[in-house]
């Protein structure tokens, strides 16, 4: 009995095609080898004695699905990403030391564990694939740890700001009392290392310790941190340091300007809060007037007399 198999020509041109695709993704993938030179601030981190541990990247079970993403995304372009994701982690303090290149790859991990999660579900509870949803939630997962990043640089930043007068009255009282600059630092480290803004001071002591000069540290600092008032504060600093002025007496000259400018600020708030607040407050004195007149309203219009 002879049985005779007929191929169609299409089904083999969209298997080439597919395995075509799929080799072209490997290759471009794995063409290039990737520099795995330690970054220059896990370098500082780790002068510091601030070893990552219990990270994604170091798990025994997730560390080959790790560096899989984690070769993706070091050859990922989007520049203007790259750069709004640098400035983002520098500004959040990066507590584990994450490269670019890794914050990306969980990024992308996130993105299609969530994507294969809602492919799992739908097919075993409805039977159902829908690619548009599945589109859908690979961009969702991929743009949660962002927004997760983006709220942490948010508050720290808040944070950093609040502590900036309080920490300027502290260095200009210990200047004043004979400690240098960088003593004076160092006395605040100390005393509370976990603070936010002293754990940029520390960065800062730790590339001074580098080689690098205290004014392009503090400077490094500033643009960390995106806040005006600290970016004028190091700018006082290093032209007090060129001219030869008393340090002290600009820091405490910058604590009261930014106290002086958080007041006035305040009393803008507080304007424009009270001018906000009439809307509501005549609702709600309309509302009493009705409460309060309107029985007597609808018996005048129903009887003809109020009583």
């Amino acid at each position: 009995m002879n049985v005779q198999m007929s191929i169609d020509p299409l089904q083999i041109v969209v298997s080439l095609m597919l395995f075509t695709s799929v080799f072209l993704l490997v290759w471009s993938v794995f063409r290039f080898p990737v520099d795995n030179e330690t970054p220059i601030h896990r370098q500082i981190a780790a002068a510091m004695g601030r070893q990552r541990t219990n990270t994604v990247f170091e798990h025994s079970l997730l560390m080959p699905v790790m560096q899989l993403f984690l070769a993706i995304a070091q050859r990922m372009g989007f520049p203007a990403m790259r750069k709004w994701i640098a400035a983002k982690l520098d500004a959040c303090g990066n507590p584990n030391s994450y490269s670019l290149d890794e914050f990306l790859a969980m990024c992308l991990a996130s993105g299609v564990g969530l994507a294969g999660a809602q492919i799992v579900i739908c097919g075993m509870m409805f039977q159902w694939f829908g690619p548009f949803v599945s589109c859908v939630m690979l961009i969702l997962g991929f743009c949660i740890p962002l927004w997760t990043l983006n709220e942490e640089a948010r508050a720290r930043v808040s944070r950093i700001s609040k502590k900036i007068p309080y920490t300027l009255d502290l260095i200009a009282l210990m200047m004043q009392a004979g400690s240098t600059f960088t003593e004076a630092i160092d006395t605040l480290i100390r005393d509370e290392p976990d603070d936010d803004f002293n754990e940029e001071l520390a960065l800062v002591m730790a590339e001074i310790e580098f080689g690098t000069r205290r004014a392009e540290a503090l400077t490094h600092m500033s643009d960390r941190i995106p806040l005006d008032t600290l970016r004028s504060i190091v700018g006082s600093i290093n032209q007090a340091e060129a001219m030869g002025t008393p340090l002290s007496v600009i820091l405490k000259t910058q604590s009261e300007m930014i106290r002086m400018h958080r007041s006035v600020r305040a009393e803008k708030l507080s304007a424009k809060a009270s001018l906000r607040i009439q809307l509501p407050t005549m609702l709600i004195l309309a509302a009493a007037v009705l409460a309060l007149f309107g029985p007597l309203i609808v018996s005048w219009i129903v009887d003809g007399s109020p009583y």
